[in-house]
């Protein structure tokens, strides 16, 4: 086996998650008030279990583990903000100039774009913080960014641990869960809050539950360098079912109380967990389609894309009146196939070339 090599099988997870977010942010509600899907959230979940395992898999190059990192802390962090920024940043950018034609070009706005696209986002400012995933005390400007800051602050911590040379995936790992506690701790303590809120908001996130689920991640990676991997008959079941399983579970309340505020990482990052160790327990066991595989390479494009979309479809069909025309399933198609081709272009023609340059320099 080789020792850094792209696990296809992620990649097609990858589309899966950012589908299920594209689709629970459908405008649907034009078609006499119908409600999207809030539970298409659980692509967020699978997407920070993925991030919590391929960050390791990069550090460490993948199956060579020897309890020693193979990068260094500033090249990984450099990486990472490539990888992540330059899109994320042009996104916003488009966020702000369609709040400035809502506000002032567009005669008639309908409430979508009102919604998503207010005056009060036409601020620099607010621009360098989302972009710089420093919004502590309010959203991204481009709502999807929220999960962004989550992932940005994750791969701080592991820069982190490399510079200080933890190395070994258990230290990593406990120390991570210890940042976790303590920040938990800080916040229950109310002679600290104030501190924390001045000096140190970014403690509101490391405490937040949903960071657990990086760790569940890491965990994984532990998994897969000692290959405790799932059958083929086991990881197929968990594959198609893990889905289908959880939202049959949250839709109908019977897992709903469970867990409290730590509710999301108990069941949502639970599912999460095992879809993504099956999907890497069937890799170079069943062929990954070619076009899935480029679509998952590409979901991080079609994320932030279909962000910039879903209000203004919603406008445009309001507007020219094909509501009356296009059922609400016709709606879905037309609006993922937007979501999907727009992020494809964009994935090609800006994600790729824009990392590519720079990652020449370092």
């Amino acid at each position: 086996m080789e020792n850094k090599r792209t696990i296809y099988n992620i990649q097609i997870l990858r589309f899966v998650a950012a589908a299920l977010v594209v689709l629970a942010h459908a405008e649907i509600f034009i078609y006499d008030g119908a409600k999207s899907e809030p539970l298409g959230g659980f692509g967020v979940d699978i997407f920070f279990v993925i991030s919590g395992f391929i960050i390791p898999y990069i550090a460490y190059r993948g199956i060579d583990y020897n309890g020693k990192f193979k990068v260094g802390s500033i090249n990984f962090f450099l990486r990472r903000i490539v990888r992540v920024v330059p899109l994320y940043a042009i996104s916003t950018a488009i966020c702000v100039f369609f709040a400035y034609l809502v506000s002032y070009k567009l005669s008639n706005p309908t409430p979508p774009v009102s919604f998503w696209w207010p005056s009060t986002k036409i601020d620099m400012l607010w621009y360098i913080d989302s972009i710089t995933f420093t919004h502590w005390n309010r959203p991204p400007i481009l709502g999807v960014g929220w999960t962004l800051q989550y992932e940005f602050l994750f791969y701080a911590f592991f820069s982190l641990f490399i510079a200080v040379k933890l190395s070994k995936i258990e230290y990593v790992e406990v120390a991570f869960i210890t940042i976790i506690v303590l920040s938990n701790m800080l916040l229950s303590y109310s002679g600290t809050s104030w501190f924390i809120h001045e000096y140190a908001p970014f403690i509101n996130l490391t405490a937040s539950p949903i960071m657990i689920e990086f760790a569940m991640g890491m965990l994984l990676y532990r998994l897969y360098i000692s290959n405790a991997l799932l059958c083929k008959g086991v990881s197929l079941t968990i594959l198609v079912l893990f889905i289908p399983v959880f939202y049959v579970l949250e839709k109908n309340m019977i897992t709903t109380s469970l867990g409290g505020d730590w509710h999301r990482p108990l069941v949502w990052g639970f599912f999460a967990f095992y879809g993504v160790w099956a999907a890497i327990s069937l890799e170079g066991k069943i062929k990954a389609p070619k076009f899935i595989v480029f679509l998952g390479n590409a979901s991080y494009s079609i994320y932030l894309m279909h962000a910039l979309i879903t209000a203004w479809m919603a406008h445009i069909f309001v507007v020219s009146d094909m509501v009356s025309k296009i059922g609400i399933y016709g709606y879905y198609i037309i609006y993922f196939t937007l979501s999907c081709a727009l992020g494809s272009i964009a994935h090609i023609c800006i994600e790729k070339p824009i990392a590519r340059h720079l990652r020449r320099f370092f």
